[in-house]
């Protein structure tokens, strides 16, 4: 019971507090269908690069997930006094961003070594395996040997590309 009552009272002052912030501009639908327009228009008028890539760089978040990077959005804002939801992330600005859906074969929620080895060698495998496929049981060292898969890396050096590792020493 004590619990109920703090939770309302906390979302009483998130509310209060929140709808407090809110700027006159805002409270008009036109500013907002007009901020719409000039985001679309600047994709719209991006000029299509149609050259040949020179040098591919490949970010990868790790469990980053669009809530994770919707809570360091609101938190960037929020330590620079904005409410933190207008707030815009350098990664919102690249022309090409994707999102990869990555999963283990035999366990729903994945480990670093499944979701590399997916992304980086676009097949998935099971839990605590990396580099191989999902014939690969963990800890059954003896599945290993001719599961092995490759990745774009080797894929890159085959078609004669320079490859750098940050793993390199």
């Amino acid at each position: 019971m004590e619990w109920t009552r703090v939770a309302l009272v906390a979302l009483f002052l998130l509310v209060t507090l929140g709808s407090s912030r809110a700027k006159v501009e805002e409270e008009d639908p036109e500013y907002w269908r007009s901020k719409a327009k000039q985001t679309l228009q600047s994709v719209l008028d991006r000029k299509l690069n149609t050259n040949v890539a020179k040098n591919i760089m490949l970010f990868l978040g790790d469990g980053m997930g669009i809530t994770t990077y919707t809570a360091a959005r609101i938190l960037k804002g929020q330590l620079q006094n904005q409410t933190g939801e207008e707030t815009v992330m350098t990664m919102d600005t690249f022309p090409h961003v994707g999102l990869a859906k990555t999963y283990s074969v035999d366990f729903q929620i994945p480990d670093s070594a499944a979701t590399a080895t997916a992304y980086l060698c676009g097949v998935k495998t099971n839990l605590n395996t990396v580099g191989v496929s999902a014939a690969v049981r963990n800890g059954v060292c003896m599945t290993q040997k001719g599961n092995e898969v490759t990745s774009i890396m080797k894929w890159a050096k085959d078609a004669g590309k320079i490859t750098i590792s940050p793993l390199r020493t």
